[in-house]
C-alpha cells in the first residue's frame, strides 16, 4: 500500500504521461502474458478494465496460435479446403480459450491517478500455455473424429516453432 502511495504521489507530481510500468512484460515458453490498461474514476472498475483488456489480449494471441494448428492439421491430413471441418476447429480453439482465460494470474497492478481524480490502472495478467492448449486439444479429440497423436505432433510442433522465435 505505501508503493502504491508514493506512486500516485509521484504521478500527481509529475503530471505528465505515465508510462506503462510493465513494458518489459512479454510472453515466453510457459506463458501467455499481457498488460491491460483501464481507466475510470472508480479505482475498482479501472482494474476490471484492465484486467478484461488483457483477457482480451491474451485470447488473441492464444487464438492465433490455435488457428496455425488448426490449418497445419487439415493441411497434413488433406482437409485443408473443408471449411466445415475448419469452423468447427475455430469454435472448439475459441471455447477453449475461453475456458482457459477462467484460469488467468493477476501478477501485478499499478494505479495512477489524475488531477480530475481519474484512474489509470496497469494490469499484468498471464495464463499458462500448457493450459490452454491441453483444454484445445483434449476438447478437439472428445468432440471430433481427429487423429489425436498427429494433433499432438502439430500443436507440439507449432509451440516450439513459437518459443524459438522468442527472445
Amino acid at each position: 500500500m505505501m508503493a502504491l502511495s508514493l506512486f500516485l504521489h509521484q504521478c500527481a507530481m509529475n503530471r505528465g504521461v505515465v508510462k506503462n510500468p510493465f513494458d518489459d512484460y512479454k510472453s515466453d515458453a510457459f506463458f501467455f502474458r499481457a498488460v491491460g490498461i483501464g481507466e475510470d474514476m472508480d479505482m475498482q472498475r479501472a482494474r476490471s478494465k484492465a484486467v478484461h483488456q488483457a483477457k482480451v489480449e491474451i485470447a488473441r494471441s492464444a487464438n492465433s496460435v490455435c488457428q496455425q494448428i488448426v490449418l497445419d492439421y487439415l493441411n497434413q491430413t488433406g482437409n485443408g479446403t473443408d471449411i466445415t471441418l475448419k469452423e468447427q476447429f475455430i469454435t472448439i480453439s475459441t471455447e477453449s480459450v475461453s475456458e482457459s482465460l477462467v484460469n488467468v494470474i493477476v501478477e501485478d497492478v499499478v494505479f495512477k491517478k489524475d488531477k480530475n481524480n481519474k484512474y489509470t490502472c496497469y494490469a499484468k495478467v498471464k495464463v499458462q500455455e500448457s493450459n490452454v492448449f491441453a483444454t484445445f486439444s483434449n476438447r478437439s479429440s472428445d468432440k471430433m473424429e481427429i487423429n489425436a497423436e498427429l494433433f499432438k505432433q502439430i500443436t507440439d510442433k507449432v509451440i516450439n516453432q513459437i518459443n524459438t522465435k522468442l527472445p
